[in-house]
């Protein structure tokens, strides 16, 4: 099982199909806080909701086309990051992320994503990473932008949040670029 410790109070690792209860709870208890920029949330109706999403990661990790881990923050799974998208041979790949209301404002999501970001870079000798956001969810914005992340385009109404379209910011990060950053 993959396994990415970040430092002594978070790790990411694969979502296991008994975790999907808590995976479910955690939704559940934050369905206002993630449904404002999460177009999936309204689909999370049980923890069995989430044995065919559960499947499909693991069936992306075993082709080689995802990475989708959960982030355990002091133990607790407090929210989902990973390369949704992994472009097998293109050495590119798209991060994702969301975390529980308790365990915003506490730098998780920002070290969980550096975390993975190297990850990516070492262990999957990607050359390209990338994070598509909402254009006014300014907390997720701030991810890519506190990493140096390029603002690449903005794709109008790229993405239907349950009633209206919305725009996304595409940002990238090269690998040649984040050697550079520093750790």
């Amino acid at each position: 099982m993959t396994i990415i410790r970040i430092d002594d109070e978070i790790e990411l690792r694969i979502v296991q199909m008994e975790e999907r209860f808590k995976l479910f709870e955690t939704v559940d208890k934050n369905r206002a806080h993630l449904k404002k920029w999460l177009p999936w949330v309204d689909y999370s109706t049980s923890p069995d909701s989430y044995v065919t999403v559960i499947q499909a990661w693991q069936e992306n990790i075993d082709r080689g086309t995802g990475l989708e881990v959960a982030i355990f923050y002091k133990g607790e799974l407090s929210g989902m990051t990973g390369f949704n998208m992994i472009a097998p041979g293109q050495g590119r790949a798209q991060i994702g992320y969301w975390i529980s209301k308790e365990a915003e404002g506490k730098g998780v999501v920002k070290r969980s994503v550096k975390g993975l970001i190297d990850y990516g870079f070492d262990n999957l000798e990607l050359n390209r990473i990338e994070i598509i956001c909402g254009d006014k969810n300014y907390k997720s914005r701030a991810i890519p932008e506190s990493f140096g992340f390029v603002h690449e385009s903005t794709m109008a109404e790229y993405e239907f949040l349950y009633d209206h379209y919305h725009d996304c910011i595409m940002y990238r990060m090269l690998k040649k670029d984040w050697v550079t950053q520093p750790k």
